[in-house]
C-alpha cells in the first residue's frame, strides 16, 4: 500500500515539475501585459520609474527561471520556492480580478491574470500546498 501511494506522489511532483516553467512564462506575460497597458499610472500604491519596473520584473524572472532545473529535478528547497511562488501568483492574479471586478473595467494585468490562477493552483496542488 505504501509503495501506491508513494508512486501517486511521485507521479504528482512530476507533473508539478513540468507546470513551473508554465507558471514562470504566465509572470513573463502577465509582467508584459502590465508594462504595456500602463499598471505603474493606475496603482498608486506603488510609485517607482517605470526603469525600476522592468529592471525588477527582468531580474524576478531571471531569478525565477534560473529554478528551472532544480524544480525539474526535485530539489526540495527549490520545490518549497516553486510552492512559495505558487502561492504569490494566485494572489496575485486574484487580486487583479477583483479590483477589476471592483472598478467594473479593464485594470492592467486582468487578461492574463487567469493565467497565474489556473498556473498557481495546479502546480500547488500538485506540489501538495
Amino acid at each position: 500500500m505504501a509503495t501506491r501511494d508513494l508512486t501517486f506522489h511521485q507521479r504528482h511532483l512530476t507533473t508539478g515539475r513540468h507546470l513551473y516553467p508554465g507558471l514562470v512564462f504566465a509572470r513573463l506575460v502577465h509582467a508584459f501585459e502590465e508594462y504595456v497597458a500602463g499598471f505603474l499610472g493606475r496603482f498608486p500604491l506603488i510609485s517607482v520609474a517605470t526603469e525600476f519596473f522592468v529592471l525588477f520584473h527582468l531580474a524576478l524572472l531571471l531569478l525565477l527561471a534560473a529554478l528551472i532545473p532544480s524544480v525539474a529535478h526535485g530539489r526540495r528547497w527549490a520545490l518549497r520556492l516553486a510552492k512559495l511562488w505558487a502561492i504569490v501568483e494566485i494572489l496575485n492574479g486574484a487580486s487583479h480580478m477583483m479590483i477589476a471586478l471592483i472598478e467594473w473595467g479593464y485594470y492592467p494585468g486582468v487578461w492574463t491574470a487567469p493565467l497565474l490562477l489556473i498556473f498557481g493552483a495546479a502546480l500547488g496542488r500538485s506540489l501538495r500546498i
